[in-house]
C-alpha cells in the first residue's frame, strides 16, 4: 500500500496534531496574539498576562513560537503543562523545573518552597542576567490560592526590579475567574482572546501548512470544499487540521490527486454522525 507522503510527494505530515511552530500560521488573530506576547515578555515589568481561547484554537502553538522567539541568553522559560491543585504543588513544579530539590508536597512546606524558589532565582536567574518567563497551561483550572501565589512570585524584589513575567494560557472562562479575583485581575499586563480563522484564512491556511510539508501540489482542495471546510469548522484550526489528514489520506487510498467537495462533505458528514 502506498504511503500518503510518497503518494503526494510531502516531506513530512501536513496537518498532524501537535503544536508543531513550523506550522505556526500568522492569521490576524494569531499575528496579534503573538505581537503582544513578545511586547508583554521584552518590557519585563508587566508582571502577569493571560491569553485564552477556544480548545483548537491554537494557543500552545503560539505560546511556543512565543518561546523559540525569545533569546535563550536573556531568557529562561519554564512551562507547566497541567494545573497544579495547591499552592505547594504550584511551587513544587517550578522549583523542580529551575533545579531545585524534590520537595514534598504540603501546605506546612509552602513557606520553605516560596524560599527556596528566591534562592534558586537568584542562583540560575539573577546572576546570569536572565529574566525567567513562566507558561502555567490549563489556567482556568486554577484555584484561587494558587493563582495568588503565581502573582506574588512577580513581585519586585528589592531594588533589583521584577525578575518574573508569567503568562496563563486557558479557555475561555478563565477571564471570568480573573475577574472574580481583583487581587490578580487588577495585576494583569496583558488579557488576549485568541480566536479562530476568518473565512478568507482557511484557504490560505491550508495552503500554508501544504507548503511547510514541501508539497508540490498546493492548490489541492476545490472552492468549494474549502468553504464546507469552514462550514464545519468555524475556523477552528484542530478541526480544519482533523479532516484535511483524513481527506489527503482517503484521496490517496482513491489515487486520487485533487480533494474535491463530495469528498470533505462526506468526512464532514461522517464526523457529525460519529461525534454528535
Amino acid at each position: 500500500m502506498i504511503n500518503y507522503l510518497d503518494f503526494w510527494k510531502l516531506a513530512r505530515p501536513p496537518f498532524d496534531a501537535g503544536p508543531d511552530p513550523d506550522f505556526f500560521f500568522e492569521s490576524r488573530a494569531h499575528g496579534e496574539a503573538l505581537a503582544r506576547l513578545l511586547y508583554f515578555a521584552s518590557d519585563r515589568a508587566m508582571g502577569l498576562a493571560a491569553i485564552t481561547g477556544e480548545i483548537g484554537a491554537g494557543k500552545t502553538m503560539t505560546l511556543q513560537v512565543l518561546v523559540n522567539r525569545l533569546p535563550p541568553d536573556l531568557y529562561r522559560v519554564i512551562t507547566v503543562f497541567t494545573a497544579p491543585e495547591s499552592p505547594a504543588g504550584v511551587l513544587v513544579e517550578i522549583n523542580r523545573q529551575l533545579g531545585g530539590s524534590e520537595s514534598r508536597e504540603t501546605e506546612s512546606d509552602v513557606d520553605a518552597l516560596r524560599r527556596e524558589f528566591h534562592r534558586l532565582l537568584d542562583r540560575h536567574i539573577v546572576a546570569s542576567g536572565r529574566h525567567l518567563l513562566m507558561i502555567l497551561d490549563e489556567a482556568q483550572l486554577m484555584n484561587e490560592a494558587c493563582l495568588d501565589t503565581v502573582k506574588c512570585l512577580t513581585n519586585p524584589v528589592g531594588s533589583r526590579g521584577a525578575q518574573v513575567s508569567v503568562v496563563l494560557s486557558g479557555q475561555p472562562e478563565l477571564k471570568s475567574r480573573l475577574r472574580a479575583l481583583p487581587q490578580v485581575h487588577q495585576r494583569m499586563g496583558l488579557i488576549y482572546h485568541l480566536g479562530y480563522l476568518e473565512r478568507e484564512e482557511v484557504p490560505v491556511y491550508v495552503r500554508h501548512r501544504l507548503a511547510v510539508a514541501n508539497a508540490m501540489a498546493l492548490d489541492v482542495f476545490d472552492a468549494e470544499g474549502l468553504a464546507l471546510l469552514y462550514g464545519f469548522s468555524k475556523g477552528c484550526p484542530r478541526q480544519i487540521n482533523r479532516v484535511c489528514k483524513l481527506a489527503v489520506d482517503r484521496a490517496c487510498l482513491l489515487h486520487k490527486t485533487a480533494i474535491d467537495f463530495a469528498m470533505l462533505e462526506m468526512i464532514v458528514n461522517d464526523f457529525e454522525k460519529q461525534f454528535s
